[in-house]
């Protein structure tokens, strides 16, 4: 039986503990996850072929250099909310979605999904839900001192570029998967996991795509 905490908005990730009758004891739980009690081990969904492990060397000059060049090209990256309507070829961003799958996660179960939205109609669609989702974010959902704290970045809940840019990367953490016997497979830390791909997607985008595009 799934045990799922009660959410909650704002602040730090708020831990609860409740008896579960299906072990018998009590267990942890945060909003942010969700849970399912199973009593049975779980077994290797496969056997996984070893992959050796290769690394380029580098003297300390270059070492320097290239930690300098890519420290320079990252501090290049901005937050920014006006976006070019410029195509990009679909194949760079194959690429870049494919960067970030190379994320280590939990347990390696690559817990994400990278959904790529063209369609003009469906981007509207997802600004329009974005967009309800934000505004009760900045007029009830957050608190005064998040819309406090966001005042000086003169933000709001209006999201044109959605609209504008030539694609949307949509991410969904996997919370779960199946094995081949059709029992559920757990994700160990898929939020995690997803953050940290997306920190990748997010340099490979900066890598990749032109300045004025990124």
């Amino acid at each position: 039986m799934p045990v799922q905490a009660k959410v909650h908005y704002g602040g730090e990730c708020q831990r609860y503990k409740r008896w579960s009758p299906e072990v018998n004891k009590i267990i942890p739980i945060c909003f942010c996850f969700l849970a399912e009690v199973d009593e049975e081990w779980q077994g290797p969904e496969e056997n996984v072929a070893h992959v050796p492990f290769s690394a380029e060397h580098y003297t300390e000059a270059e070492m320097i250099q290239r930690s300098k060049m890519f420290y320079e090209l990252l501090n290049k990256r901005r937050s920014v909310r006006f976006l070019s309507d410029e195509p990009v070829p679909r194949e760079v961003i194959d690429n870049v979605i494919r960067t970030a799958g190379t994320s280590p996660s939990g347990a390696h179960t690559e817990p994400w999904t990278f959904v790529v939205v063209q369609d003009p109609y469906l981007k509207h669609k997802i600004r329009e839900i974005v967009e309800e989702e934000e505004e009760i974010n900045y007029k009830k959902r957050m608190g005064d001192r998040w819309v406090n704290d966001l005042k000086r970045l003169r933000t709001n809940w209006i999201k044109e570029y959605l609209d504008t840019a030539p694609y949307l990367i949509l991410i969904f953490k996997q919370v779960y998967g199946w094995l081949p016997n059709g029992k559920k497979k757990t994700h160990y830390y898929n939020e995690i996991s997803v953050s940290i791909a997306c920190g990748i997607l997010l340099a490979a985008l900066q890598v990749l795509i032109p300045k004025k595009l990124a």
